[in-house]
């Protein structure tokens, strides 16, 4: 079930309902049990209802007509004197799978036994050794196999992208970011303005939450771009916030951009592998994401981009070696012959001792399809919210919008008083989540190892720190 921890003390109330009660997940349609205690079984695929008005009952559940959900057997978690700890920290770290230690040990072997020749034989080629899982990364974010590559890191490739895809001309040189964007996504488009003389305070426009209602609203974003088209070179935000966790519209900020004559580029960091993309079919002209967090590939392991396929044939844009084309790239010429779609935008020769983690963990993300885990995501958000509306809500604020489309793994709580402090007291209960200053907590039930047991036993440290 995720984790071990035993804290018999920690007793809070049980979330009385789903809130996605009316949607259907496999066979099972979510009903309103009232003052009931919901235990869900994840591992007997069942919920256990515990009610003073109606008669104890387990319902039976199945997702994805009768597949194995995702079990955490497959991750190792971190521990303590007690155990496992209560990991729900996959939105900074994923854990490592079980499969990880074993694939970098072959590659190690590899180098061991036939060094230099390891390029080119051996069951797994370090030339071919990309091309699998490219392929599975391309599912994964909803795209043709050769608009996806894996490459670089995330910081890196926005400034690739933007090597190609930002190309002022005259007054049409502004860029329009969210407020809150990641700090370095801020640093890389900066940069990009002051190596053309542009001042980051004149070349970026900011996207501001709506007062109202605390979101980005696609409603103010048109109104930014009506404001500014005839300025606007590029629309570069975050497909998930990562400090209100909110899912934005990506499709609708794609159409919007394209109406304007106005490129679309998106960090996905907190949202591939979280929620369900479909990147070309949105007609996203480029996207860039990490594999450290909900993906599982490891400390600082390699990045992903996505450009459209309509866009495979720009000319200009930063080059590499390992971008040219195979036929050729040994025979060393000055002359830069692309190889075919994204494949033509790698810098370097991959990093073999740093793809090993990342392989296992997409191999696990194909045995059971986004669709499976973003179902089991929803359930488990589910339950975290409704468990979080049960509690004294004087001292937090869930600052994720509860909608299940508009969120992803992710859930942030804004705290009003002592939330250093209140995070300091979860942590000692053997929970892992992570602290944003100066009052965020965020934490992430992974549906690849995470259970609802885990987010119970966080609903219980959590009602304890706040005491």
């Amino acid at each position: 079930m995720g984790s071990s921890h035993q804290h018999d003390h920690l007793t809070p109330r049980y979330p009385s309902r789903f809130v996605n009660k009316s949607e259907e997940y496999g066979s099972i349609h979510w009903a309103n049990y009232p003052t009931s205690q919901i235990l869900v079984d994840l591992h007997h695929q069942s919920i256990l209802v515990m009610s003073n008005i109606l008669p104890t009952q387990r319902i039976e559940f199945d997702l994805d007509r009768n597949q194995t959900l995702p079990v955490s057997d497959q991750f190792y978690f971190p521990k303590d004197s007690l155990g496992d700890k209560t990991y729900l920290c996959g939105h900074s770290l994923g854990l490592i799978n079980k499969n990880a230690e074993p694939y970098l040990r072959k590659q190690l072997n590899n180098w061991k036994n036939l060094a230099v020749e390891g390029h080119f034989k051996g069951d797994s080629p370090w030339i071919e050794y990309l091309a699998a899982m490219d392929t599975q990364m391309a599912r994964i974010v909803g795209a043709k196999e050769n608009e996806v590559g894996i490459m670089n890191s995330l910081t890196a490739n926005i400034h690739f992208l933007f090597s190609g895809f930002y190309r002022p001309a005259g007054n049409k040189y502004k860029v329009i970011m969210e407020a809150t964007a990641f700090s370095s996504d801020h640093y890389a488009v900066a940069s990009h303005l002051e190596v053309r003389g542009v001042k980051p305070k004149e070349g970026i426009i900011f996207w501001h939450p709506n007062e109202a209602t605390g979101l980005y609203e696609v409603a103010d974003l048109r109104q930014l771009v009506s404001k500014h088209a005839d300025e606007l070179a590029l629309i570069f935000v975050g497909g998930i916030n990562y400090l209100n966790g909110q899912f934005l519209d990506i499709s609708a900020i794609t159409e919007l951009a394209h109406q304007h004559d106005i490129l679309a580029g998106f960090d996905l960091a907190h949202a591939a592998g979280n929620v369900l993309l479909d990147l070309h079919s949105w007609n996203v002209d480029f996207a860039c994401w990490c594999t450290y967090k909900y993906l599982n590939g490891g400390p600082g392991s390699p990045g992903g981009i996505f450009i459209h396929q309509r866009h495979h044939g720009r000319q200009i844009y930063f080059k590499g070696w390992w971008g040219n084309s195979m036929e050729n790239r040994f025979e060393m010429l000055n002359h830069f012959t692309p190889e075919k779609g994204v494949a033509g935008w790698q810098v370097s020769n991959p990093t073999i001792l740093a793809l090993p983690p990342l392989k296992a963990s997409l191999e696990i993300f194909d045995q059971f399809g986004m669709n499976q885990l973003r179902n089991k995501s929803i359930l488990l958000t589910s339950y975290l919210v409704e468990g979080l509306n049960n509690l004294n809500r004087e001292n937090f604020v869930i600052n994720t919008p509860v909608q299940a489309e508009m969120h992803g793994a992710m859930i942030c709580l804004k705290l009003k008083s002592k939330s250093q402090d209140i995070f300091d007291k979860i942590s000692t209960e053997g929970i892992i989540t992570d602290f944003r200053s100066p009052d965020t907590i965020r934490l992430a039930p992974h549906p690849l190892y995470n259970s609802f047991e885990d987010c119970f036993r966080f609903l219980a440290a959590f009602e304890k720190a706040l005491g």
